[in-house]
């Protein structure tokens, strides 16, 4: 195995391990093991448990955002949007990616690097979130009406949110994504429909 497949398996089987039984409890030779190769190795390509961890998951979200960047760029509608996000959400509850994601935010919060990496990791989402909503406003002489990065933000921790509960065993809140698949189409008969004027001024009323 090349050195960049060797790195590679371990990337994907510390994604894979982790989405199984999470992060806490993580060992190089239990990683190796799923990733068939000496334990060694998580040593000798990423100094550790630590550095393997925070290597795979960047490059998942990475993925992740590259896989549905061509989708993001089509998008013209919030109702659009929306769909992104619910194809988005069936493949992370398909692939383990949703589970992936609880595991990291929930170490996060007692651990520095983890919040670090996730801070950087979610940049990414935001970056291209932001790019849509700015591009839809934009279709719509509405660019500048609205503040787009607290509009991105809200949509990507919501989308979050949903993603991960909806792929929790038995949905104990149901699917919340699928709860509001009506909102989004009304918020663009509201944008298309109302005054653009009338947008600005409600907007900057409120900033």
């Amino acid at each position: 195995m090349s050195t960049e497949a060797t790195r590679v398996a371990l990337m994907d089987a510390a994604v894979r391990v982790t989405a199984t039984v999470g992060t806490k409890g993580l060992t190089a030779r239990g990683i190796a093991a799923e990733a068939g190769v000496n334990q060694a190795l998580v040593y000798y390509h990423f100094e550790g448990v630590e550095g393997l961890l925070q290597a795979a998951y960047q490059r998942a979200t990475a993925a992740m955002v590259a896989g549905f960047a061509e989708d993001l760029a089509a998008a013209t509608t919030f109702e659009e949007l929306y769909g992104v996000g619910a194809r988005l959400a069936a493949g992370a509850a398909q692939d383990g990616s949703a589970a992936l994601l609880s595991h990291v935010i929930s170490a996060a919060h007692t651990d520095d690097q983890m919040a670090a990496m996730l801070r950087d990791a979610l940049s990414l989402w935001r970056a291209a979130v932001s790019d849509s909503v700015l591009r839809i406003l934009s279709a719509r002489g509405l660019d500048g009406a609205m503040d787009v990065t607290a509009l991105s933000d809200s949509l990507a921790a919501s989308t979050i949110g949903m993603v991960t509960l909806g792929a929790v065993p038995g949905q104990p809140l149901g699917n919340p994504l699928e709860a509001v698949r009506g909102l989004p189409p009304v918020l663009d008969r509201v944008l298309r429909l109302v005054p653009r004027p009338l947008v600005r001024r409600i907007f900057a009323s409120r900033a």
